[in-house]
């Protein structure tokens, strides 16, 4: 096990609030794979400090700000607590009590790296960060994404082993928090991008595509993962797939796979990125919400999720039905044909020229006969 000099949380002012508290140390191999240098931070940078165990990512208020000083083999935070807010000033007593049990954790953006080797072994040497906050948590693990990391120690300097990593992973899955990324709209096949992952993806670079991760699961594995809108590992986001997305939060293909408790958050991570586009995501329905008739908009965009999905199960089912020698049922195939025609009187409305000065909102006729036809086709499959 690699050590790590950390000196502990030490309480400068207690009526201020102040503190300074080491979260990384340069030079060493972590958890990760990943080698900091000294150079990868810049000293006096200003930082938030976040809500306790990252919390701020999820929407809870920062609880203080300080700046980075930068030391020949550590970085440190020097920090105030907002002691005239209720939320500042209880994190900073619990900090103080906590006393060496303490410990904390950073997040930061990726600037710039590069691949090393480190007594024989392949590591991504990190030479710049942009530090977003540093956070008090329980205890310190590797996780994030490639663009978002929230790198953790012991206050007695040392890094987690395999247990201890294992022991803090229910707090660091489930949902997970958005990241600023680039936006597409272009063709998504959530299949496809998939498959195309590799299988030696770490967790940090799998969370970069998904919004949320299995608790019980293996977090080295894609079965593990649910809800992919990003074009491969550190992949721009797929506007389509995350409308997708949040018509399966929706209802939209039945069982969502989440527990229920889950569903806001990665509602939260899907419509950011629509957010960033300047596009209106739609609303997330509650049981009652759910009563009464759907805007024509999202009953749309629950139905390009049905295809999407439909198109998937076909995909398997004919890979399947090809594996034994056959075919596909002719009931079927006449199922998916008449889906294709509706879709292509769906094509016939987009086409129609529109008045610029006067836009023409298609006709319930129109609406009627070709979502609602499309949308029971889908079900009735």
């Amino acid at each position: 096990m690699h050590k790590k000099a950390l000196r502990r949380v030490e309480i400068k002012n207690a009526d201020r609030g102040e503190i300074a508290a080491v979260f990384s140390t340069f030079d060493v191999v972590d958890h990760d794979g990943d080698v900091t240098r000294r150079s990868a931070f810049q000293d006096g940078a200003p930082v938030l400090i976040s809500a306790f165990n990252h919390a701020s990512w999820e929407g809870a208020l920062p609880v203080g700000k300080g700046v980075i000083r930068v030391t020949e083999k550590e970085a440190v935070l020097d920090g105030q607590f907002f002691m005239n807010t209720t939320h500042g000033r209880d994190t900073f007593e619990t900090v103080k009590e906590a006393g060496e049990l303490q410990e904390f954790s950073y997040g930061f953006t990726i600037t710039d790296s590069e691949p090393g080797e480190v007594e024989g072994k392949s590591v991504r040497v990190i030479k710049g960060v942009k530090v977003t906050e540093v956070s008090p948590v329980l205890m310190g693990a590797g996780i994030g994404t490639r663009t978002l990391a929230l790198k953790g120690h012991k206050q007695d300097g040392s890094l987690m082993d395999d247990d201890e990593k294992s022991a803090v992973i229910p707090a660091i899955r489930r949902a997970i928090p958005a990241h600023e990324t680039e936006t597409v709209t272009r063709s998504w096949n959530s299949a496809a991008t998939t498959k195309a992952l590799p299988e030696q993806a770490r967790p940090s670079e799998l969370r970069t595509v998904y919004a949320w991760v299995d608790p019980d699961g293996d977090p080295e594995m894609k079965s593990s993962y649910q809800f992919p809108h990003h074009h491969g590992v550190g992949g721009p986001a797929n506007l389509r797939a995350c409308l997708q997305g949040i018509a399966t939060l929706n209802g939209a293909s039945g069982d969502l796979g989440i527990p229920e408790e889950d569903r806001e958050a990665v509602y939260k991570h899907l419509s950011a990125h629509l957010l960033d586009a300047d596009r209106e995501p739609p609303k997330l329905r509650t049981a009652e919400g759910a009563k009464g008739r759907k805007r024509f908009n999202d009953e749309a965009i629950e139905v390009m999720a049905g295809v999407a999905h439909l198109i998937d199960r076909a995909t398997e089912v004919v890979a399947l039905r090809a594996q034994k020698g056959r075919g596909m049922s002719p009931a079927t195939a006449d199922l998916l044909s008449w889906l294709e025609g509706d879709l292509v009187r769906l094509k016939s409305l987009l086409e129609t020229p529109v008045d610029e000065d006067k836009p023409d909102e298609p006709s319930d006729d129109d609406i009627a006969s070709t979502v609602l036809a499309a949308l029971a086709r889908v079900n009735g499959l």
